[in-house]
């Protein structure tokens, strides 16, 4: 792996986990971060501190670059990938997918680039995981899903078989979501949900059974 990896955008917290997961998977030990805005964010260390370097949005780096977000929730990966498309010329193909090695991934499993994958995840048999996608610790994704790009799928979430979760959607912490359900873009699934319907495009839903409670006017992917 390129020893010279290059972090796009930066959240306090999310970046720590980052950082972890790239000295687990590659050992690098120093850091490049590029921010799409300028603001007084800096990693947020209670414990073990990292080496970094960090700028602001006039610095850009370099097109041939390898990269991977530095932040998470759609929207935030959307408009850094955005940023850097156009002022730095950076695809989706200089992004890398870093897989946790306690995760479980089956070899008929297709991903894309731009995934984090984090500690005991497990993904079944013939699923899709899109574009900027992270699965966090403990999630489990059935065999047969496809996974939308920018999406966030929180601790502990359970997705059954032949699940369709569309683009820019959050599924939160413990949600569990039976087999042949679609959840749409640009959705937000709260945390403990049990979804057993299909969920639409731009929607704010939670509860056992999962029910709409507003549309999503937060972002749009």
């Amino acid at each position: 792996m390129n020893k010279n990896l290059t972090i796009l955008g930066c959240s306090a917290l999310s970046i720590c986990v980052v950082f972890d997961m790239l000295k687990e998977c590659t050992q690098i030990n120093k850091f490049n971060i590029y921010k799409n805005i300028d603001d007084d964010i800096l990693p947020y260390f209670i414990n073990h501190k990292y080496d970094y370097e960090i700028f602001n949005s006039d610095v850009l780096p370099d097109a041939n670059s390898k990269t991977i977000f530095g932040l998470a929730t759609p929207f935030n990966k959307w408009s850094v990938f955005q940023h850097f498309k156009k002022c730095a010329g950076i695809s989706e193909a200089n992004y890398c997918t870093f897989i946790h090695p306690s995760a479980c991934i089956s070899p008929t499993v297709h991903i894309k680039n731009g995934v984090l994958i984090e500690p005991s995840v497990v993904v079944s048999s013939q699923s899709i995981i899109g574009f900027g996608v992270n699965l966090k610790r403990g999630s489990l994704i059935g065999h047969h899903n496809n996974i939308g790009d920018f999406v966030d799928i929180n601790p502990g979430a359970v997705l059954s078989g032949s699940v369709n979760i569309g683009k820019g959607t959050i599924i939160g912490s413990g949600t569990t979501i039976i087999e042949n359900i679609t959840v749409g873009d640009n959705c937000l699934i709260g945390a403990g949900s049990i979804v057993t319907h299909n969920i639409p495009s731009g929607t704010v839903a939670y509860g056992n059974p999962c029910r709409k409670v507003k549309d999503n006017d937060k972002w749009l992917i």
